[in-house]
């Protein structure tokens, strides 16, 4: 008999979940999950973790709550660790006491983590706070799906006109107009402030602001999405947000690994990070050869890493291999980049060789004055490597051995929805490129005018100007700090000039 989590994933941003949260979802054997739950905390289980859908909205229920609790019953009794992935917090509308119940009778052990309610978070980050001395001294939450005989919203309108704090509303938006009309007609001034978040707390939020009186035409006219959160009250006219935060919107092409990275700096410059399209490491054919190689390992002086891919797959093989890592003692590594340098730093080697330019062609150019004479070099990297490096190699005569042992695939995320909405595109290889046009011509889809394009070298501008056009933004260092410097020298550029432009310079 396993045990059950009742886990709340918070109100939509990934980053607001627990960390114990995050912890049991990486360690459960099973994950059941709603659709309030974001697709990338699905990325955080383990490869072999059993996933199961049983969203519920409103209109079209997958699961009857009854089949829910049969689910996580099975799930426990084949299972040392379930989770039950919930947006939210469990016990918030969220039915985790139902659930609660059903393992009880079976006696099966749970264990409850609690989550950042919607109720509070996504008025938060909508800048209103849902308590303010002077203002709002209480709030009350209220499910929107409450509903009597004949099929109206069974609230008791005179009490909660009354109410002096602020009123929040889950999951009601397809009622907002019924219930702004009757609070109105209990008592509640037409001119109370109201506000509809929809998709609170992620890059697609979206916030309309009225009265009382006008909310549901204007959330209508706008055609705000459900799920939404309404909020009524005085405090609903608050706006407590840097005005300069989260100003601009940048969409990613790369690795989970590399758009973290991407995204935690972004975040530091005060910009909006979303995912375009998810790059996944492929192993070729040439993987076998290395294999091959590891087992002579002293037929070469130089091992050159050009990715952090090429790092990780190497150590792989090479623990999958059974060799003994004493065996590189005698081997000399060269890398290209300071994030490929840290990646073999990880593994316990520190580089023998960077060049002072982080390209392609720097590294082939400096390392063939570094190599010795008759000294053997293994390349270990991707399938859209740069020509110019073997180039450079055979021309100052060093021998070497190229193995492209993986390849870049692209799958566009479920965000690139929001193409239109941004500002920047971002991209840190030439395969990355070449998905990424490959998937959005399939979808029939078009990059809008004015998107700034950024690409991390010369070998991704190239790739770009073939698939596309030039780039508005190159970055001078191959790596994330490289993207990121370029991106911040270019906004800074761009608000420099609309400076002297105001001053009449």
């Amino acid at each position: 008999m396993g045990k059950v989590y009742l886990v709340g994933a918070g109100p939509g941003d990934v980053g607001l979940i627990t960390v114990k949260g995050l912890e049991k979802l990486r360690e459960c054997d099973a994950v059941v999950y709603d659709r309030l739950a974001s697709d990338e905390f699905l990325s955080c289980v383990r490869s072999d973790c059993e996933k199961i859908y049983v969203g519920k909205q409103a209109g079209s229920h997958s699961k009857k709550q009854e089949e829910i609790n049969g689910i996580l019953i099975e799930c426990a009794q084949r299972n040392p660790v379930t989770v039950r992935l919930k947006g939210g917090d469990s016990f918030v509308f969220g039915r985790g006491g139902e659930e609660i119940e059903a393992l009880e009778k079976e006696g099966i052990p749970y264990e409850v983590i609690p989550g950042i309610t919607s109720a509070v978070a996504v008025p938060e980050c909508a800048g209103i706070p849902v308590t303010h001395r002077g203002i709002s001294r209480s709030f009350h939450v209220i499910t929107g799906h409450t509903r009597d005989s004949l099929g109206y919203p069974d609230y008791d309108y005179q009490t909660l006109a009354k109410l002096e704090g602020t009123l929040i509303f889950l999951m009601g938006l397809s009622n907002l107009g019924e219930i702004a009309r009757e609070l109105i007609k209990a008592g509640r001034e037409e001119t109370t402030p109201a506000a509809v978040i929809a998709n609170g707390t992620t890059i697609r939020q979206q916030e309309v602001r009225g009265t009382l009186a006008e909310i549901a035409k204007k959330a209508e006219e706008s055609a705000v999405p459900s799920p939404a959160v309404i909020v009524i009250g005085k405090i609903a006219d608050r706006n407590y947000r840097n005005v300069k935060q989260l100003s601009s919107k940048a969409g990613i092409v790369a690795t989970k690994a590399l758009q973290k990275k991407l995204k935690q700096g972004f975040e530091r410059m005060g910009m909006e990070t979303v995912s375009l399209c998810e790059m996944e490491i492929v192993k070729t054919e040439q993987i076998k050869r290395l294999q091959e190689e590891l087992l002579r390992l002293e037929a070469y002086q130089w091992i050159l890493f050009t990715s952090q891919n090429g790092v990780r797959l190497f150590f792989e093989e090479l623990r999958a291999c059974n060799i003994d890592i004493r065996k590189l003692g005698k081997v000399k590594f060269a890398v290209l980049g300071s994030g490929t340098e840290e990646r073999l730093r990880q593994y316990g080697i520190q580089a023998d060789f960077i060049p002072s330019r982080y390209t392609v062609e720097g590294l082939a150019q400096e390392f063939a004055e570094q190599a010795g004479r008759g000294e053997k070099v293994l390349i270990v990297r991707a399938v859209q490597g740069s020509k110019r490096l073997t180039e450079i190699f055979s021309r100052c005569q060093i021998a070497f051995l190229d193995l492209k042992i993986y390849d870049v695939a692209g799958r566009l995320a479920e965000s690139i929805d929001l193409l239109h909405a941004l500002d920047y595109l971002v991209f840190v290889s030439a395969s990355g490129v070449q998905a990424f046009f490959d998937r959005i011509l399939e979808k029939g889809m078009s990059i809008p005018k004015g998107v700034k394009i950024v690409c991390i070298g010369r070998i991704t501008e190239q790739k770009l100007a073939e698939c596309y056009r030039q780039a508005d933004i190159v970055a001078a260092v191959n790596d994330v700090d490289g993207v990121l410097k370029a991106v911040e020298e270019y906004r800074e550029e761009k608000r420099y000039g609309a400076h002297e432009k105001a001053a009449g310079k």
